[in-house]
Parts: C-alpha cells; sequence; structure tokens
C-alpha cells in the first residue's frame, strides 16, 4: 500500500474533524497503529488544528466578571432600602447586556470565521505540499525511465558488440599509430562475406576541433574512403 497516496488523500484530516463513520474511522485507527507514519501524521494535524484554535480563541474583556457578579447579587445598600415585603424586580435582560450579547455574537462570528480561514490556509498547504511531492516523484519518473532508456541503449551496442567479436565470418585488424601518433592503436573487424567494416577507435586522441578522422582501405593498391568519425 502507498503510505504517502494515503497521507495525501484527506482521510487523515477528516478524522479529526470527526466526519468519518465509525467503520472509517476505525479503519483511520488500524491504518495509525500499524503505520508509524500515519500516527505521526495525526498527531502533527492534531497539533495543526489546535494551534489555530488557540489562534482564533477570543479572550473575554477586562472587567466582565465583576459587572456578572454585580449584576447577580444585589449590593448591601440596595438591600437596606429596599422593604422586606417587597420582593425586587430585574428585568430578564437589560438594555445593556443585549448590547454586550450582540457584540459578543459578532466576536464569535469573527472568530469563527477567522477560525475557517486558517483551517483553509492549512488544507490548501497542505494541498501543495502533495502537489509538489506529486511533480517531484513524476520529475523522479522521468529520470529512471531515461536511465532505463540509456541502459537498453547500452545492452543493444554492447550485444552488437559482442556478436561481432564472436562470429568467426569477421577478419579482425589491428591497426598501429605512425609517426605522428605513434601510441595510437586501434582496430577493424571486416566481414568479407557481407562487406561488413567495424571500427574500434581503441586509443585514438581526440580529433583537433574542427577536424575528424578518415578510415582508408587499400583495394588493388588504391586507396578507398571507408569512412569519417570523431
Amino acid at each position: 500500500m502507498d503510505i504517502h497516496a494515503y497521507i495525501s488523500s484527506g482521510v487523515l484530516e477528516s478524522y479529526v474533524l470527526g466526519e468519518l463513520s465509525a467503520a472509517e474511522a476505525q479503519q483511520v485507527e488500524e491504518m495509525a497503529a500499524r503505520y508509524p507514519e500515519v500516527a505521526q501524521e495525526l498527531r502533527q494535524i492534531e497539533e495543526s488544528l489546535e494551534a489555530i484554535a488557540r489562534a482564533a480563541a477570543v479572550a473575554p474583556r477586562p472587567g466582565l466578571r465583576n459587572q456578572v457578579l454585580a449584576r447577580i447579587a444585589p449590593s448591601p445598600s440596595s438591600q437596606a432600602n429596599t422593604p422586606a415585603t417587597e420582593t425586587p424586580v430585574r428585568p430578564l435582560q437589560p438594555a445593556s447586556a443585549a448590547r454586550t450579547g450582540s457584540h459578543w455574537l459578532i466576536a464569535a462570528s469573527i472568530g469563527l470565521a477567522l477560525l475557517s480561514s486558517l483551517a483553509a490556509l492549512y488544507f490548501w498547504n497542505r494541498w501543495q505540499e502533495t502537489e509538489e511531492r506529486l511533480a517531484s516523484m513524476q520529475a523522479q519518473n522521468s529520470v529512471l525511465a531515461q536511465n532505463v532508456r540509456t541502459l537498453e541503449n547500452s545492452s543493444a551496442r554492447l550485444q552488437q558488440s559482442l556478436a561481432v567479436l564472436t562470429d568467426p565470418g569477421y577478419r579482425t585488424v589491428p591497426m598501429k599509430g605512425l609517426s605522428p601518433a605513434p601510441n595510437a592503436r586501434a582496430v577493424v573487424y571486416w566481414n568479407p562475406s557481407t562487406a561488413t567494416v567495424y571500427l574500434n577507435a581503441g586509443s585514438l586522441p581526440k580529433a583537433p576541433a574542427g577536424k575528424q578522422y578518415q578510415l582508408w582501405a587499400i583495394v588493388d593498391g588504391k586507396p578507398v574512403d571507408a569512412g569519417v568519425f570523431d
């Protein structure tokens, strides 16, 4: 199973957010128990979402606790001025409390929007990482395919060379260097039946810039051009 593809599928994020069915969640837990990479990714997702939640948290404004307690418990002076037979009547939601509640609703809406934006940014970054990982894998596959083609071409040339070397129909003609390059060596393989010639350049020095080597055959005492090579 391709663990990287499973991690990049988004199922782990859905598990942490509680969007999976019981069977799907159980499968994720089994994968986490079996593969350390999955368990590590789950921990990272949980830590990231926890960090997002902390960043989006809205702290209560200073003095709110005292205001709430003041509204719940009447002051001693008001108790002294209130007749024993009267029961103080307080409105269920004073105007100031209504305004405070609306402010809290606005703050909660802003916090929720911020949390949603941060979560979207997190998943977008994960998607970008997946895209980059996929592009890297595609580039690696392209390089591997090129290497395979190079090896196949090399293998074909080696098989051809081996066929020439082991074919009794070829004659081996060693060629020694003359005075301009006395240490140069080359070997010609010639098949008289098929008029096929192969050249092993051996230790020939590199040809000067703009120049090539030329192979000549002596036929009936006359030089015959057998081609040029680098």
